[in-house]
């Protein structure tokens, strides 16, 4: 994988870990007042979802190669939209 498409997937991922934030916080909003057993169902069809669009970015990106660096990315934008968020 040469730099230009490494530097791209780390973008998309960080750009992921934002808009992963804002779909977290829609489910918990639509879900949160539901029976525990709907709302597990929801969330784990929702948690298999979102890391099946990953895996299809990142085979659309540079053929799936994933790297401890990309979730790095998706944890530093969850997190920065989440502090920005909280203050």
């Amino acid at each position: 994988m040469n730099s230009y498409i490494q530097l791209i997937s780390l973008i998309i991922s960080f750009i992921y870990g934002i808009v992963l934030y804002y779909l977290n916080l829609f489910n918990i909003k639509k879900f949160n007042n539901k029976n525990i057993i709907i709302k597990s169902l929801i969330y784990i069809l929702y948690l298999f979802d979102i890391s099946l669009l990953y895996v299809c970015i990142l085979y659309k990106l540079n053929n799936g190669i994933l790297h401890i660096y990309f979730i790095l990315c998706i944890l530093l934008g969850y997190g920065i939209v989440c502090v920005k968020k909280c203050q």
